[in-house]
């Protein structure tokens, strides 16, 4: 995943006013993260359709430790399979909410140095996550009922492993950004390679 384009963007920064003392006073919506180095996009949401999947198929569930640390949740991005469970932590020492929309809506108010388990996400879709007290803060998590998926790393590098061989579909979402599609074709005891570009004209 790259960026293309005349001048490298940079992620919002917004002041913190609410609790300047516990947390650093500017913030970052971590938008938009882009590599100087290789102009590589992280936090880039991919995922194949249409693979093929054995009849009553059930992905492995796993659970997902979301932090509030330093007024933002950790991680900001991230991929879970349906059957998943989200761990909501607050290690900062103030007050927290975790206001999940989307695919679930809750609103969970998380005590200093506490942890609550969000109910199972039983269906595929997008969760925005969202703290009360503190607007900047949002995370997103892409729920689906395969394992074919992954979130860009720094350098904008992806890995989905165990794919069967056929023409696929790459579904690809950022926060900024938005959404495209690529064709992806996957050969048998082979690594298939796809480069894909955000090209933004200045």
């Amino acid at each position: 995943m790259f960026f293309e384009g005349s001048k490298i963007p940079h992620a919002t920064l917004v002041e913190n006013t609410t609790d300047p003392l516990a947390c650093k006073r500017l913030q970052s919506l971590e938008n938009v993260l882009v590599s100087s180095r290789n102009h590589g996009i992280k936090n880039v949401i991919l995922s194949l359709k249409g693979v093929p999947l054995p009849k009553d198929y059930r992905p492995n569930p796993s659970r997902l430790v979301l932090d509030n640390r330093e007024c933002r949740f950790q991680p900001h991005v991230a991929v879970l399979t349906t059957g998943s469970t989200i761990e909501a932590v607050n290690s900062d020492p103030i007050f927290h909410t975790v206001h999940l929309y989307g695919l679930r809506n809750l609103n969970l108010a998380l005590s200093p140095k506490s942890s609550k388990i969000v109910q199972t996400l039983s269906r595929p879709g997008y969760v925005i996550i969202k703290c009360d007290i503190h607007g900047w803060m949002q995370a997103f998590i892409r729920v689906d009922d395969h394992p074919f998926h992954a979130v860009s790393a720094a350098d904008g590098s992806f890995r989905i492993e165990g794919i069967p061989p056929g023409t696929y579909t790459l579904e690809i979402w950022h926060e900024q950004f938005g959404p495209q599609e690529t064709t992806v074709k996957v050969e048998a005891e082979s690594v298939s390679r796809v480069t894909v570009y955000y090209r933004v004209s200045h």
